[in-house]
């Protein structure tokens, strides 16, 4: 999040978080800036774990935001996944302003951390809050999330499916999820950061590549059909496309309490046999 509750997009969080009271969603994509153009987001973990994708993309999202005119809002953004991040380090946000025509904006911003890039994105503003008014088919049925059951995440987002994945299919690939934590109310782009950290939760590929070993992501990409406003559950699901060359690539949607479908995803990523895991090893 850029800015502290009561600040307006313009004001600055320059306060230092503590790891140990960074339990909600709200809290873990907080960021300062720097500079114009520059931010910086601090350690949320001091365990050594991987720096989530999802946190990396998500705050880049922000600091791109934080640059572009009043009243644009993002419609679609595409990143690169370069290296690994740890999460116990600060890493830093640069932003390039590509573009500010009457209607669009275009940014392109990259992840720092001890001098090299962790993750590029290039991220699209539109103004107006004009919603997608055509959907496609709607989803198969599901019970609602307080018929379903809950599932660890090891993030600040609870997740409820309706079936437990199975040994070789331990990502769910259809659920429920609501952040943990309340998300500031009508910060438009706090909510889509939101949603692009989301966006990187589980996956969609172990029913196409059965018992596959998922490795790390490629790229990700990610449309906003909606202003978002993710103040209840969303319904998530995703569906494998294609796998080849130690790659897959799946998509999915993320649709409203009321069926609406207000985002799209797309994903790439690496995948592993038995036999180059145990060569890695």
């Amino acid at each position: 999040m850029l800015q502290a509750e009561g600040q307006s997009m313009t004001d600055v969080d320059t306060g230092t978080p503590d790891a140990g009271d960074l339990t909600t969603l709200n809290d873990i994509l907080r960021i300062e800036q720097l500079d114009g153009d520059l931010f910086r987001a601090l350690p949320v973990h001091h365990d050594g774990r991987p720096l989530f994708g999802g946190q990396i993309a998500a705050q880049c999202l922000l600091a791109c935001g934080a640059t572009v005119p009043e009243g644009r809002h993002p419609h679609s953004l595409h990143g690169y996944f370069l290296r690994r991040g740890d999460s116990a380090q600060p890493v830093v946000y640069r932003v390039d302003r590509d573009r500010d025509g009457r209607s669009y904006s275009a940014r392109r911003v990259v992840a720092l951390q001890g001098g090299e890039v962790l993750f590029s994105m290039a991220a699209s503003f539109r103004l107006g809050t004009d919603g997608a008014e055509l959907d496609g088919e709607p989803p198969a049925p599901m019970p609602p999330p307080e018929e379903c059951r809950a599932i660890p995440s090891g993030l600040p987002l609870e997740a409820r499916v309706d079936t437990w994945p199975n040994r070789t299919q331990f990502f769910p690939t259809r659920f429920h999820v609501r952040p943990v934590g309340k998300l500031p109310a009508g910060d438009v782009l706090v909510h889509a950061a939101a949603l692009t950290y989301m966006s990187d939760f589980s996956a969609g590929l172990p029913r196409l590549l059965g018992g596959e070993v998922l490795g790390p992501s490629l790229d990700h990409a990610l449309w906003f059909h909606d202003v978002p406003n993710w103040d209840g559950w969303l319904r998530v699901d995703y569906e494998p496309g294609t796998a080849g060359g130690k790659r897959g690539w799946y998509s999915g949607a993320i649709r409203d309490e009321a069926g609406r479908r207000i985002a799209s995803l797309a994903q790439e990523m690496v995948y592993f046999d038995d036999d180059s895991v145990a060569t890695a090893e």
